[in-house]
């Protein structure tokens, strides 16, 4: 565990000195390394670090795990011991003026980052959170004909050689459904979070 640790260590150094997306990295505060358990069960990703996080200089898990206890308690019983959260960009997109959408490049940039965390957490499923989080993972580690297919709310299991990727819907994208949609959409991601071993 200490050798993960200490390599999540090195590649959060890694990501404070990275400048590949030049407009982000003259107006970040700081990059935001993932954090949570170095051998995790369960690897949570978000499209990209909230300007809160980037204030607070703690790592990026502890404001998205929070996010997501109204929608998985067992999160706030001890489950989240067993996880690691992240987000595809290592620091929050903006520019001089506000903050804004990440570009496809940008996404891209970081995603050697997160591919690197994976492969040192060694993590049984992958959770992206969000339509835009899940997209780019299922193209980035399967298809883009596979990304265009995706349905946000269908809690589909996609089978890697080393993972199993189970895109959930976002905090904002559950609050957007009517009752009975969001009660039977909670209902299966308790389910599956069981399966999971949360």
């Amino acid at each position: 565990m200490e050798d993960a640790t200490e390599k999540l260590d090195q590649l959060a150094r890694s990501q404070a000195e990275c400048t590949k997306c030049a407009e982000i990295a003259s107006c970040r505060l700081r990059a935001v390394s993932g954090g949570g358990h170095p051998h995790a069960t369960v690897m949570f990703v978000s499209l990209a670090p909230s300007p809160e996080d980037e204030k607070a200089n703690t790592a990026a898990g502890a404001a998205l795990l929070d996010s997501l206890v109204d929608y998985l308690p067992m999160l706030g019983n001890g489950a989240r011991d067993k996880a690691f959260a992240t987000t595809v960009l290592k620091c929050v997109p903006r520019n001089a003026e506000a903050l804004r959408a990440p570009t496809d490049e940008e996404q891209d940039n970081c995603f050697g980052f997160l591919s690197k965390e994976i492969s040192i957490t060694t993590p049984h499923f992958v959770v992206p959170v969000g339509e835009h989080a899940a997209r780019f993972l299922i193209g980035k580690l399967f298809h883009d004909h596979v990304a265009d297919s995706y349905e946000p709310l269908a809690l589909r299991v996609y089978d890697s050689p080393a993972f199993k990727v189970v895109p959930m819907a976002s905090p904002e994208e559950i609050e957007a459904l009517d009752a009975k949609s969001k009660r039977d959409y909670l209902d299966r991601l308790h389910a599956l979070s069981t399966v999971m071993g949360l």
